[in-house]
């Protein structure tokens, strides 16, 4: 009990020395700020205050942009005429009224920053020539053929002129024509053009399949005398045919690189682009039809068709999208019918568009107007099929299959 009484007068005590020091302390904060003159109101809006100004090493002009500049050493011995420093920023302690002086230095050089904007030129339209850099042509000397005797170069990549040009302006250059070989390839690479082909319009290109010991240039004759009737291109690379059971996956990217360049340099149309192959190549033109069938609006299979080396490796489709037509002409008394009538079969199933025609001779496939035939329907079964699938597509259910595959495509 009393050890109560003692805590609680403890507290008391302690209690009233506060109450009174407070006071205290109080005034002495007071004339502490009253003998500093201190002030604790706010600046009204608008009541300016002193600014120190602080001096910098460089100033830059009102409405100058900043420049940042870097120059080699190289540059600047050679650029500057006069070479300074300026000297280090003060601090505001140690500010000295007057502007900061400059120290010569012979390390470092002052570049005046060049102005962005070029003045203002007067500009006349002219017309003018692009040299652009184009592969060499030889030309070829080939039966019922003229060549140019002179080396000539292939044009660039066919161009529209703009219609805001003047007729009178545009200038063009005499292309090639002919049986040409095309340079800056490894291997060999021929192409027919037809005379005087004009680069503001579009033609159709036949790209003849490769067989095993054919030579390219003697593959193009086949075609020469269609070429010149229906001024289309004719494109026969150099064949790299594999060997006895290899596949002929690097025949096929050789094929569809040289495709893929010589329809950038020349104007052809992409949707009017043909296989033809005969014999073998007429094999090996039906494996790639199904391979890569976006790479040709039709093929002409003459001789052969599904049934061969490579038949391992074709694998038909069922979309409409991934089929192209097939022009097949087979001989009547030939074992090559029978041999291909489970493909026949396989694909009429699947829906691929085929045209079936019998031959009796070998004479037959090189007459002109058997030639024109099959050219004729490539033309028009090629543009009616892709109408076709264009629109196909455009129904309900074919957005849902186009979705679906592109979905697992990606």
């Amino acid at each position: 009990m009393e050890n109560r009484r003692q805590i609680f007068l403890f507290l008391c005590v302690i209690a009233v020395v506060t109450a009174f020091s407070i006071p205290a302390y109080a005034d002495t904060v007071e004339e502490k700020k009253a003998a500093a003159n201190y002030d604790e109101t706010l600046p009204a809006p608008g009541e300016a205050r002193p600014v120190v100004e602080t001096y910098s090493a460089s100033k830059i002009s009102i409405g100058a942009q900043p420049t940042r500049a870097i120059v080699s050493p190289v540059q600047a011995a050679s650029a500057a005429t006069s070479e300074v420093r300026t000297a280090p920023a003060a601090s505001p302690a140690s500010l000295p009224p007057k502007k900061p002086t400059t120290i010569p230095d012979a390390s470092l050089a002052l570049i005046p920053a060049a102005s962005p904007i070029p003045p203002i030129q007067s500009v006349e339209t002219i017309a003018s020539k692009k040299n652009s850099v184009t592969p060499a042509v030889s030309s070829l000397k080939t039966g019922g053929v003229q060549t140019p005797k002179t080396v000539q170069s292939l044009p660039s990549p066919a161009k529209v002129a703009s219609k805001e040009m003047p007729k009178d302006q545009v200038f063009t250059a005499s292309n090639p024509s002919g049986l040409v070989e095309v340079s800056g390839y490894k291997y060999p690479v021929f192409l027919f053009a037809p005379k005087d082909y004009k680069t503001d319009r579009t033609y159709a290109m036949i790209m003849i399949a490769p067989a095993e010991s054919a030579k390219a240039e003697k593959q193009i004759e086949y075609l020469t005398g269609l070429a010149q009737r229906k001024s289309i291109f004719i494109l026969a690379p150099y064949v790299l045919w594999p060997k006895e059971g290899d596949t002929p996956y690097t025949l096929d990217q050789w094929l569809l690189t040289v495709k893929k360049d010589v329809m950038e340099r020349f104007p052809i149309s992409k949707k009017r682009v043909y296989l033809v192959g005969k014999d073998l190549g007429a094999h090996y033109a039906a494996y790639m039809a199904i391979k890569y069938p976006k790479e040709f609006s039709a093929v002409a299979l003459l001789g052969q068709a599904w049934a061969g080396p490579f038949s391992q490796l074709i694998q038909p489709r069922a979309d409409a999208a991934d089929q192209v037509p097939f022009y097949i002409a087979l001989k009547t008394d030939g074992d090559v019918r029978s041999r291909n009538q489970v493909w026949f079969d396989k694909l009429q199933q699947k829906g691929y568009p085929l045209h079936l025609v019998d031959y009796k001779t070998d004479e037959e496939l090189d007459e002109l107007e058997f030639k024109k035939s099959v050219f004729d329907w490539m033309e028009a079964m090629g543009q009616s099929w892709e109408a076709s699938v264009a629109k196909g597509q455009e129904t309900w259910k074919g957005k849902f299959k186009k979705g679906v595959k592109d979905f697992f495509a990606v």
